[in-house]
């Protein structure tokens, strides 16, 4: 594995945990991810952008899914505070979050297995 690739993920790391908190104490549509953080969004979307562009798959579905949430967070801060369709955003940040945790769970069984 490319010493890019570990590197962008140990960059990942605390905005990951940054991330989890915002997610989990803030107010729904008040997420300010971009806006609030933008270093932090900057270097997410730039290894995202990284991890799509690499020439491994597991690789690349992690750097799809980790743009799709902060795609999804943002698409929640825009949508009004009530009404169905700032529901189906809320519900949206938390299916691109549990898709995220999966294909990092793909990814780490993927590494375990090319790494024997």
């Amino acid at each position: 594995m490319s010493d890019n690739i570990t590197t962008g993920f140990e960059r990942v790391v605390p905005i990951a945990n940054l991330l989890a908190e915002i997610i989990t104490y803030t107010r729904p549509g008040n997420y300010g991810f971009r806006t609030s953080h933008t270093e932090q969004y900057a270097t997410w979307t730039e290894i995202a952008t990284q991890f799509e562009d690499s020439g491994i798959h597991p690789i690349k579905t992690v750097g799809y899914h980790m743009r799709r949430l902060s795609d999804a967070l943002e698409k929640a801060d825009e949508a009004v505070d009530r009404g169905r369709n700032a529901m189906r955003q809320r519900l949206s940040v938390h299916d691109s979050l549990r898709k995220l945790l999966r294909v990092l769970d793909r990814y780490r069984e993927w590494v375990i297995r090319h790494s024997i």
